[in-house]
């Protein structure tokens, strides 16, 4: 997945994203942008947490809100068959261990279609229609991972292999109220 950082400009009535090519990073504890909102909310675990798109986009630029940009994710970047670009809404999370030291964060994304085109596309075809685009699709989508704890640094779970969060009942129970 590619994490991009789309400013948002009306023109003749209508909502256009451009591509500011600048990308941002959710996992980690040095560059993501989940981490450093984790400690302002006082390090909860044990229990579950909630950040918006805006709680984001504050935390990677002050002058960044939800108004003027929108945090986009192309889940298959290198894809020469179709374009998928997703708008990250909110991220619902629950930590476990202790403010010292997290084991795990299966968390939950809450994200909508933005754009989509479902056709062969080359390399520079995709640049030039994701540079500057008028969304096309506003479905609601769900998404489950999970970021590892301070042994690694908060970062993904590994791609490529099962990276899928198993939910105990206590955090089923807090994810259950966003469906």
């Amino acid at each position: 997945m590619a994490f991009m950082l789309y400013k948002k400009q009306q023109r003749d009535g209508k909502l256009f994203y451009l591509n500011e090519n600048k990308g941002y990073s959710l996992a980690g504890n040095s560059s993501g942008l989940i981490y450093p909102l984790w400690e302002k909310r006082g390090k909860p675990t044990e229990q579950g947490w909630t950040i918006t798109a805006d709680d984001i986009l504050r935390q990677y630029d002050e002058k960044c809100t939800l108004d003027s940009h929108s945090l986009i994710i192309d889940f298959h970047p290198s894809a020469n068959y179709r374009i998928g670009l997703i708008g990250l809404d909110r991220i619902h999370l629950y930590t476990f261990g202790d403010p010292e030291y997290v084991e795990w964060t299966p968390i939950m994304l809450e994200l909508h279609d933005v754009f989509g085109v479902n056709k062969k596309i080359t390399r520079e075809e995709k640049i030039n229609l994701i540079a500057e685009f008028e969304p096309n699709s506003s479905q609601k989508i769900v998404e489950f991972l999970y970021l590892n704890g301070d042994d690694y640094s908060w970062n993904w779970g590994r791609n490529g292999t099962v990276n899928a969060a198993f939910l105990h009942e206590e955090t089923r129970n807090y994810f259950r109220q966003y469906f």
